[in-house]
């Protein structure tokens, strides 16, 4: 069965912006669906009510590291500006806040090409959770990700041995 994944991100700059359709569709060529906002404007729609519907119903949440959604998630931005990524910044924090352990494993902070680690925002855990970092919009340059996503890990530990017997020594 293919993984769900919703990426949250903010509407930065042009460039950003189509790096982020890029990506989701690299996710989409590679088994993953995927939900992006830019896919569903074809109707009016109530967005906080998708965002959460959306998010809560995906397997995964896929944060997009950027300077200015490290503001949004972490308090800084002005309240007028990426009111989109602010209402999904209130349901990453809720969800966080209300079962920790179950949405640590599904929220997965990605930093694409020409991002940072730094711009990971503090609530996610830039240091002390991991993080999936694509080197290239290729199969091979998310292959962490794709891993995570898929539950195929990269090493597997070898079989179990048998124990031996150890006899015991005479002083």
């Amino acid at each position: 069965m293919s993984p769900t994944a919703f990426i949250s991100y903010v509407h930065g700059s042009a460039r950003h912006k189509q790096l982020v359709l890029d990506f989701a569709r690299l996710l989409q060529e590679n088994g993953v669906t995927t939900t992006l906002d830019r896919w569903t404007t074809v109707r009016r729609k109530d967005w906080y009510t998708w965002i959460v519907a959306e998010m809560t119903r995906a397997d995964f949440i896929l944060p997009i590291a950027s300077k200015s959604y490290q503001a949004v998630l972490d308090g800084s931005a002005p309240g007028d500006k990426h009111r989109g990524a602010q209402a999904e910044a209130l349901v990453l924090r809720e969800l966080l806040y209300a079962d920790r352990p179950r949405w640590l494993s599904k929220i997965l902070p990605v930093v694409l090409p020409g991002r940072s680690v730094s711009e990971i925002p503090l609530v996610l855990q830039p240091h002390t959770a991991d993080h999936y970092r694509v080197k290239e919009l290729t199969a091979a340059g998310a292959d962490e990700l794709l891993r995570a996503l898929s539950g195929q890990p990269k090493h597997l530990p070898p079989p179990l041995g048998t124990l031996p017997v150890l006899p015991p020594l005479t002083s």
